[in-house]
């Protein structure tokens, strides 16, 4: 059985009521102390353009770099569901948490769907349960192509893999919620946004928490068009990047 590193989270409740965790490998917190679910509104599903499109009935294809404790995921499949969008959903995670500790969790109190949670909670079992299964799937009952997999395993790895694959799949969104660039610097890297970029559809959308300048500069070195809007409360500035190529 795969040894879970993230074994003994905690849930902490934040400002706005809903759920985070410390996270003892990067000595962070998963979400804002001012509001996880608020954060993830505000920062990827809003701030990507992903809510905008699905609102409108559009399929959306997403990619997460850093599942984490799945609350992106969770909001973004919900309101997917409400406007009976299709939403294809791809995400990476170097260290899954165990499911327990994710029904631990708030979040069925968060969603119309809450059902999304025990799904989620079965691929994080399936992950535990074999050490050689690197990657968990499930779809939604609606619409009918809608779909998490989530995928175990360095990230910088992932995305060589990603590139080399003959038939590339491109993102509409990438939701880029790695640990900070100070102690997760190699996802903040201007050669793994590099790759980033390269898996985003024209005009797709990079959006994360992060505004440092280094990661600025790093972005629009790679490619990216940066802009900085408005982060929810305990945050000036969210960011932005677009694929303009």
């Amino acid at each position: 059985m795969r040894i879970n590193a993230q074994a003994e989270l905690q849930p902490q409740q934040t400002q706005d009521g809903s759920h985070t965790a410390f996270s003892t490998r990067y000595q962070q917190t998963y979400h804002s102390s001012f509001g996880a679910l608020t954060e993830s509104e505000q920062v990827f599903l809003h701030g990507s353009g992903v809510a905008q499109q699905l609102q409108k009935g559009i399929a959306v294809d997403v990619l997460e770099v850093g599942f984490g404790l799945g609350l992106n995921f969770l909001i973004s499949a919900d309101y997917a569901i409400a406007h009976g969008a299709s939403l294809r959903y791809d995400a990476w995670e170097h260290d899954p948490i165990d499911a327990l500790t994710f029904r631990a969790l708030n979040y069925r109190s968060l969603l119309q769907q809450p059902q999304l949670v025990d799904q989620v909670a079965t691929l994080f079992d399936q992950l535990a349960q074999n050490e050689h299964q690197v990657s968990a799937h499930f779809n939604f009952t609606t619409p009918e192509d809608s779909a998490l997999t989530l995928i175990q395993g360095n990230a910088v790895q992932l995305a060589d893999a990603s590139i080399k694959e003959n038939a590339l799949r491109l993102y509409d969104a990438i939701y880029l919620d790695a640990f900070s660039p100070d102690t997760n610097p190699e996802c903040w890297s201007e050669s793994f946004l590099e790759k980033l970029y390269g898996l985003l559809k024209p005009e797709g959308r990079l959006a994360s928490y992060c505004v440092k300048g280094s990661v600025q500069r790093a972005l629009k070195n790679a490619g990216f068009s940066v802009a900085k809007k408005p982060g929810p409360p305990g945050k000036r500035e969210i960011l932005c990047a677009t694929k303009h190529k």
